[in-house]
């Protein structure tokens, strides 16, 4: 077992469960393992928020209890996953990356939270967000940009898998929050279609665009995880959401080889030349597989309309949690709460409707293509630490509720990591995670 003291934290998930099965590791020296590895990792990189081997320990027991009854291994088995800290866990407390919320200690776990420990996996720690999941950066550092910022809201998700302290973390999305840092901090980020995961026990920032994702090293794990937590809630049309087989499809041959649509969307101009040149090259490389199209420029109308209902909805929300802690938040969010109050009902309930057609407003496309690829971010994570990037490259994908991966597939010459982000049709995220997989694996060769 002096092995997993070595290669511990490169495993990814899947490859843990079958270990474990196998009896070729064992729980409890893989767990002790992560856990010297992870406080040294943690010192470096501030990606846990709250981190306590005791409350990993208890669930130990009761994975071999259960193991040792005789029955059989939940899907996740012994998987350590980093929840971000604006999900509610009964045994970590959820403070929001908010000063005013320090202290904070749910009575319950979030659905989804129970949902991973049903299947086995551990609740390892709690990663850093930004403030209240919005703007203001935390402290954690970009394991692999160093002097970068790892990106937010889930800014310790994102490091956390980067720096090997988890084989996989949990993150929320109102604009980019998952697939910018997954593109930052080189590692792979999924946001399923909207209403998938129940945001149940989730800090609301903003109920018509909050999504939960998913970070890992792997296409497959990102299914695993993600079917471990989707289903067996209402979502917001009222009706019952039920699991989905993700990693059974994700796992899959394509029945054809998939076709790809390549969409510089309005915003390239805004994007660093090394990540441009970092994408015509892929456009190049694939071009028996991937068709340039252009979107037409309304798209960008996304932007404007998003920020009218993230901000209006944001307001409502987290005004009474600013108001709770006296007032006392960082300009950045004290800004956001003065902004959200002055928009009009006229122009908050047009831009919603507009989310309603958005989706479909891309059906066409995917008619004739598996997936649509374009830049998960405006480039490499920025230097320094006074902002966490922008999101402007998903926010049309986020207001149509689209899913959406990122892949670290671009690097620039000196290795920091440009993600590739591929989109999806509106619930048909199997075929997009086995495009995913597909085209990892095109690549890799």
């Amino acid at each position: 077992m002096s092995e997993a003291k070595q290669f511990c934290h490169e495993l990814g998930a899947l490859q843990l469960v079958r270990l474990l099965s196998e009896g070729s590791i064992s729980l409890r020296e893989y767990v002790e393992a992560m856990q010297a590895y992870s406080a040294t990792a943690d010192a470096q990189f501030k990606a846990f928020a709250h981190y306590d081997p005791a409350f990993i320990n208890l669930q130990v027991q009761r994975l071999e209890a259960a193991r040792q009854s005789g029955y059989a291994l939940p899907p996740l088995f012994g998987v350590p996953v980093a929840v971000k800290d604006n999900i509610d866990t009964e045994d970590y407390p959820t403070e929001y990356g908010f000063e005013g919320a320090r202290g904070r200690t749910p009575r319950e776990d979030a659905l989804l939270v129970h949902k991973l420990r049903e299947a086995g996996a551990l609740i390892w720690a709690k990663s850093r967000t930004t403030e209240l999941a919005y703007l203001t950066p935390t402290v954690t550092l970009n394991p692999r940009v160093s002097g970068a910022t790892p990106g937010g809201s889930s800014s310790g998700s994102a490091a956390a898998v980067a720096a090997g302290m988890v084989p996989a973390a949990i993150g929320t999305q109102t604009n980019g929050s998952v697939i910018r840092p997954a593109s930052f901090c080189g590692v792979f980020g999924y946001k399923p279609t909207r209403g998938l995961i129940s945001n149940s026990g989730v800090l609301r920032c903003s109920q018509s665009l909050d999504q939960v994702g998913v970070f890992a090293r792997h296409v497959q794990d990102l299914a695993a995880v993600a079917e471990a937590v989707i289903g067996g809630h209402y979502n917001e049309s009222g009706a019952l959401q039920f699991p989905l087989n993700l990693r059974q499809v994700c796992e899959q041959e394509p029945p054809l080889p998939p076709k790809l649509m390549f969409a510089r969307t309005p915003m390239w101009d805004r994007m660093a030349p090394v990540s441009q040149a970092a994408f015509e090259e892929l456009l190049s490389e694939l071009n028996d597989c991937m068709t340039e199209v252009e979107l037409h420029p309304s798209v960008a109308n996304a932007v404007p309309w998003l920020k009218t209902v993230m901000e209006a909805e944001m307001h409502t929300n987290l005004t009474p949690v600013v108001q709770a802690a006296g007032g006392q938040a960082s300009p950045a969010a004290l800004a956001l709460l003065e902004r959200g109050g002055k928009v009009s009902a006229a122009d908050y309930l047009t831009a919603k409707d507009r989310m309603s057609l958005a989706a479909g407003g891309f059906d066409e496309f995917f008619d004739h293509f598996d997936a649509i690829v374009v830049p998960a971010s405006l480039g490499p994570a920025p230097t320094g630490f006074d902002s966490t990037g922008d999101p402007i490259m998903c926010t049309v994908w986020t207001f149509a509720g689209l899913p959406c991966v990122s892949l670290p597939l671009l690097q620039t010459e000196d290795g920091q990591p440009i993600g590739v982000q591929l989109v999806g049709r509106l619930h048909d995220d199997g075929r997009l995670l086995r495009t995913a997989r597909w085209l990892v694996q095109r690549l890799s060769h």
